[in-house]
């Protein structure tokens, strides 16, 4: 398994940040699209929808998200803000009210597919809208390697110094010490990173360590959804990683959040 995740993170991990780099406009709306159309069929199968359905809906919203990138982005600020509160919000219930949903009945069923594929293509958008700004592909890596600094953080500190369990119910393994861990991390790279973007590294501290903050939300929302369906991945796309929604958990929730706090602050 873990070689599986060696080879595998090889061979896309480079794949992806060339497709940033060198991808321009259509090549990095392509990958973003990719990325999109797989996570949304992977949540609408986790929600037990029929593959035929799901095919379908995942084709039509991936080809949705694409119009609206042509027409809608960029999001002003308040618009942002309004779907961000829209999409996240009831998620923050249902992990407050996790016990909601096991009983998979067609309206919860309905809820969590809407609420997943709605976070989704604001991912998807707002990626696409950071990417289009001035130095726009410095941000994007700067975000992804953002999640990924806050994983590796989380993973050190929980696994020397974890006690205390974040959400037991939800995601066993998750600890506040990994928490803590992931933030002092992120803030380590919020000043380094800050050398070279153009914004001052005093201020991509808090956006930075916010938006790190805010990831453990789809992190944990992915996980309860995958525990209500009794899956362990959302799918074995990716050996050894599981599925696109198993490594894009976090982003799904860090991007809108990034982009908001980068208009704001």
């Amino acid at each position: 398994m873990l070689k599986q995740r060696i080879i595998t993170a090889l061979i896309l991990a480079p794949l992806f940040i060339l497709a940033v780099i060198y991808g321009q406009k259509y090549g990095f709306a392509a990958l973003v699209l990719a990325i999109t159309a797989a996570a949304i069929f992977e949540w609408l199968r986790i929600n037990r929808l029929p593959t035929a359905l799901t095919i379908i809906n995942a084709f039509m919203l991936t080809v949705l998200t694409a119009y609206l990138m042509r027409f809608v982005v960029p999001f002003k600020d308040y618009v942002l803000l309004l779907n961000v509160m829209i999409i996240w919000l009831p998620a923050l219930l249902w992990l407050r009210f996790y016990r909601w949903g096991y009983q998979q009945s067609g309206l919860q069923v309905m809820v969590k597919s809407l609420l997943g594929v709605a976070a989704i293509m604001l991912f998807a958008l707002c990626m696409y809208q950071i990417h289009q700004q001035p130095q726009g592909i410095l941000y994007i890596l700067s975000l992804v390697f953002l999640v990924w600094i806050a994983d590796i953080g989380a993973y050190i500190a929980g696994k020397n110094f974890g006690k205390h369990k974040l959400a037991i119910n939800i995601s066993p393994g998750k600890t506040w010490e990994g928490v803590i861990g992931a933030q002092i991390a992120v803030l380590i790279y919020a000043v380094v990173i800050g050398q070279f973007i153009d914004r001052p590294w005093y201020l991509l501290v808090p956006i930075m360590m916010l938006t790190a903050l805010c990831s453990v939300v789809g992190d944990l929302t992915a996980s309860l959804g995958k525990r209500q369906a009794e899956m362990k991945d959302s799918s074995q796309l990716l050996p050894g990683h599981g599925g696109v929604l198993d490594r894009f958990d976090s982003m799904i929730v860090a991007a809108p959040i990034y982009l908001l706090l980068l208009q704001l602050i």
